[in-house]
């Protein structure tokens, strides 16, 4: 059997917390672009690259394509924009607003988080760990005002803000696995590094997080054992549920 898994990330790793067919599942699945994805792109430009707004995504105003005219008027701007992704002016406004919000939390500010003097955008991440290559991109890699090594991740959190529901959201989503595998190689070479995870709502309010080295180390556990049972797919393959991590006769203990 040729190796199913062939490289791993964050999102794959996740996946198989769960499961092998969810990760089997993740893989196999072609997605289409939806609104909300659309959106968060587009928040990204506006932090990471908004030099490529314009190249990016064409704005208009919504017709009304109940009927006829909305319709044709659609589809003419459609044409007008080509490969750009097409938002609405309530979109742009919306995602300019969070901008504003983000850009001057005075965490977000101080700690210049977003000057490109201090930092680059959209940094690749890639190296080899027990036999799986690893890839991700980072958010943003670089250094503070005060000169120390930052990796920082922004995080969109609906309608969840504040310590306690982002606590909450950083365990669930295992978003300190996230940063173990971000700050690997500094963190294997013992070079000092902060990770961020930097969280806005719906609203616009930021909630910021640091991730520190011990809960690094702690998820680096957890992240040995799921690059284990990802050697364990390859050979006996991705169609298990959750039982893969219930005991031997199938089931968790209650």
């Amino acid at each position: 059997m040729s190796n199913i898994i062939t490289h791993l990330s964050f999102t794959r790793l996740k996946a198989l917390a769960h499961s092998p067919l969810k990760l089997k599942n993740y893989i196999e699945k072609t997605y289409e672009t939806t609104e909300a994805m659309i959106e968060g792109s587009l928040f990204d430009c506006l932090l990471f690259e908004p030099e490529k707004l314009d190249e990016r995504f064409f704005v208009v105003e919504k017709p009304d394509r109940r009927t006829t005219a909305g319709k044709a008027l659609w589809a003419e701007m459609q044409e007008q924009a080509g490969e750009r992704a097409m938002v609405t002016t309530d979109q742009m406004n919306d995602a300019r607003f969070l901008e504003t919000c983000f850009r001057y939390n005075s965490t977000v500010a101080y700690h210049g988080l977003l000057n490109p003097e201090f930092f680059q955008f959209q940094q690749p991440v890639e190296f080899f760990l027990n036999g799986f290559k690893h890839k991700g991109v980072t958010d943003a890699t670089g250094q503070n005002r005060d000169g120390q090594k930052v990796i920082w991740d922004l995080k969109r959190m609906g309608a969840k803000s504040g310590e306690r529901d982002v606590r909450y959201e950083i365990r669930k989503n295992k978003y300190d696995l996230q940063a173990a595998i971000y700050c690997h190689e500094f963190d294997r070479k013992n070079i000092p590094v902060r990770y961020f995870v930097v969280a806005i709502d719906n609203d616009g309010y930021v909630t910021p997080f640091e991730i520190s080295r011990d809960a690094r180390e702690q998820m680096r556990r957890e992240w040995y054992e799921l690059i284990k049972a990802a050697h364990r797919c390859n050979m006996e393959g991705l169609d298990m549920g959750t039982e893969f991590w219930a005991d031997r006769d199938g089931f968790f203990q209650y």
